[in-house]
C-alpha cells in the first residue's frame, strides 16, 4: 500500500516544484508572483491532503476487506479441519472396532 502513496506524493510534490519554478520564471512583477505563489501552494497543500486522505481511507477500507477475507478463509480451514479430524477419528475407530470383532471369535475358538 505504500507505492501508490509514494507515488501520488512525488507527483503532487514534482507538480507544486514545476508550478513554482514557472511562476518564478513568468514575466510578472516579483510581489505579484510571490502573491499568486502563496495561494496556489495553499490550494495546492489542500487538494494534496484531500487526496492523501482519500488513499488513506481507500486503503484502511481495503484493509478491512482483506482482514475480512482471512478471517473468513481461517474459520473455513479451521471447520474443514475438524471435519477432516472426525472423519479420520470415526474411520480408525471403525477400523478399530473391526479388527476386535475378527480378534473375538477367533480368540473364544483356539
Amino acid at each position: 500500500m505504500e507505492e501508490p502513496r509514494d507515488f501520488l506524493s512525488g507527483l503532487i510534490v514534482g507538480g507544486l516544484i514545476g508550478a513554482a519554478f514557472g511562476l518564478l520564471f513568468a514575466p510578472e512583477p516579483g510581489d505579484r508572483t510571490r502573491e499568486r505563489l502563496r495561494r496556489q501552494s495553499g490550494e495546492w497543500g489542500g487538494r494534496a491532503r484531500e487526496q492523501a486522505d482519500r488513499v488513506a481511507e481507500i486503503a484502511t477500507k481495503a484493509r478491512s476487506s482483506a482482514d475480512d477475507v482471512i478471517k473468513r478463509g481461517r474459520d473455513t480451514f479451521d471447520e474443514k479441519t475438524d471435519q477432516l479430524r472426525r472423519a479420520f477419528e470415526d474411520g480408525r475407530d471403525s477400523t478399530r472396532g473391526r479388527s476386535r470383532e475378527r480378534r473375538s471369535p477367533e480368540g473364544s475358538e483356539g
